[in-house]
């Protein structure tokens, strides 16, 4: 009976050393990956997404503008906080993407800037809720500042769509 409780134990130790195996050749193989991604094929991925996010800041900030400048603030804030949504979304997907090893912390830094614009989209939306222009207009230009510093971060990808343009974003 000892020898059958043993037995059974070297094959369950067997198993979970087959397993550990196995993943840790399931995420070396997920590395490797990874490392023969290209700057440019992270590119290739990434435009796209950020495209699709333009695009939508185009619909979504359409007549943004002329409410703040007339005053309507409250009708203005609900601008921003779709195009914070928007931009959730966006940076998720952007995280989500496998990244070039030599770029790996050159693009989490700059997705951690996206996120702080996502952070001032919402800000923007609660000032201009709270009827609040000067404080929407201050933190449009941290904003603004944000999104220089977010671009100047991946300057060397080339980026079209990434790019961040903060006159999409101006409450002023």
């Amino acid at each position: 009976m000892r020898e059958e409780s043993r037995g059974k134990r070297q094959r369950g130790r067997a198993a979970i050393a087959i397993a550990l195996l196995l993943a840790c050749l399931g995420l070396s193989a997920q590395a490797a990956l990874a490392a023969e991604l290209t700057r440019s094929e992270y590119v290739a991925k990434a435009e796209p997404v950020c495209k699709a996010n333009t695009e939508a800041n185009i619909r979504i900030f359409k007549g943004a503008k002329d409410e703040v400048k007339e005053d309507k603030l409250k009708a203005a804030s609900a601008h921003f906080f779709k195009a914070k949504q928007a931009l959730s979304k966006t940076v998720s997907q952007l995280a989500a993407l496998p990244k070039p090893t030599q770029d790996e912390a050159k693009l989490t830094k700059w997705i951690s800037y996206l996120g702080v614009e996502r952070d001032f989209l919402g800000k923007i939306g609660v000032a201009l809720r709270h009827e609040d222009k000067p404080g929407a207009q201050e933190l449009s230009v941290r904003l603004n500042r944000n999104s220089n510093l977010a671009n100047n971060t991946v300057l060397a990808f080339g980026f079209k769509w990434c790019r961040i343009d903060p006159g999409r974003f101006s409450a002023k």
